[in-house]
């Protein structure tokens, strides 16, 4: 094949000068990426976008310019299905496991990657922190010492600051994936009881952990847990999932998680009620429907601090999954499957690609656009 695939990055930080230079990640996953680099700029005619944080009107617009047949993005880039068809892409990688940036057609004949089985291990882990976080009230501790209000008149006492360990806490878990199945991993020793809800119950998987229990209605989970710990993708239907209904059944005094996307929560349902003091439940949040989360709604969580300043909030700015060497391996993962792609010449070719899930069940279903880039 003479004809070289043109690729338009949306983003400076997937180059080998940026993240893979980058020396909080290992230097074989560096030499790795440089690699990779080096090959797509050797494959492919390569357009990248100087800087990192394109608006929709900028990616649409280079897009329009430079025609190509590739586009790589990440979470950031919002790729409208408006930039999709009115283009000549015949395939959209993603450097992250979501993927709901990228606003597929209703043919959906663009292949679309993205890169799961990286960071299951570190959001576990990441969840985990900030539950103990929430639990033992570390974020306030920190901010009364911070703010100098630790004086010498403010002497310990048996009831002061007290919080609470998870031992013999119930948890539940709301989507038994990747990560879910981490978080069952990592915890199953600690003493506590276990929940979970999916779709499908994970018969194989409980053998394993036979002391776990599945709940086939969602309802029970947030009734009987003390911590619900949310792990769904975003699609239409986990959109807000975690509804009025959900939040009423919580137990008072629970803890709500969230690290997967922000959209499966209600918020402004979730803001309500808790202003309302329809319900009393504790927050430990990655992920928000909008992102940065936006001036209106961090002054409503800060009200309601003020007003019920027993209420634990630990709020963190989407960061469930950077672990230096997981985004190296990401970054990887990405690169290697948009050469995959360049590379191949049949659906045969794509077996190794990571289509996401509803593409690749219908891999050969499909009149998919690319099988006129294997023609050229």
């Amino acid at each position: 094949m003479t004809y070289k695939p043109k690729v338009y990055l949306t983003s400076n930080v997937f180059s080998a000068t940026e993240i893979g230079s980058n020396n909080a990640i290992s230097k074989s996953l560096r030499k790795n990426i440089k690699e990779l680099w080096f090959k797509l700029n050797q494959i492919s005619e390569l357009k990248v976008f100087d800087g990192r944080f394109p608006t929709e009107d900028e990616i649409q617009k280079e897009v329009e310019e430079y025609n190509p047949d590739i586009l790589g993005c990440h979470l950031s880039h919002s790729i409208t299905s408006e930039v999709l068809e009115k283009s000549t892409l015949f395939a959209v990688s993603t450097s992250t496991a979501g993927y709901n940036h990228i606003h597929r057609l209703g043919t959906d004949d663009i292949l679309i990657t993205h890169t799961p089985g990286v960071l299951h291990e570190t959001v576990a882990d990441y969840t985990i922190a900030i539950i103990m976080t929430n639990l033992r009230n570390l974020i306030d501790l920190h901010t009364y010492v911070w703010n100098g209000q630790w004086i010498p008149d403010d002497k310990w006492d048996l009831d002061q600051s007290l919080s609470s360990v998870i031992t013999n806490k119930v948890l539940g878990i709301v989507g038994m994936g990747e990560i879910g199945k981490e978080l069952v991993k990592r915890l199953y020793h600690w003493d506590i009881s276990i929940l979970y809800y999916d779709i499908h119950q994970m018969i194989d998987f409980e053998k394993n952990y036979p002391s776990i229990k599945f709940k086939e209605n969602i309802e029970d989970v947030f009734i009987e847990s003390d911590i619900v710990s949310l792990h769904v993708p975003l699609n239409k239907h986990t959109e807000n999932l975690v509804n009025r209904k959900l939040l009423k059944l919580m137990k008072r005094n629970s803890l709500l998680v969230n690290t997967s996307r922000g959209p499966v929560l209600d918020l402004n349902t979730l803001l309500d009620m808790l202003e309302n003091n329809e319900i009393h439940i504790n927050l430990a949040f990655d992920v928000f429907p909008i992102e940065p989360i936006d001036e209106k709604t961090l002054e409503r969580f800060k009200k309601i601090k003020k007003q019920n300043p027993e209420i634990r909030m630990t709020l963190i700015p989407h960061n469930a999954s950077a672990d230096a060497n997981i985004r190296g391996k990401m970054t990887i993962l990405f690169l290697e499957d948009i050469l995959r792609i360049i590379e191949s010449s049949s659906l045969d070719d794509l077996s190794d690609v990571h289509l996401i899930p509803e593409q690749r069940k219908q891999l050969y279903d499909k009149n998919w656009r690319i099988v006129k880039y294997w023609g050229k």
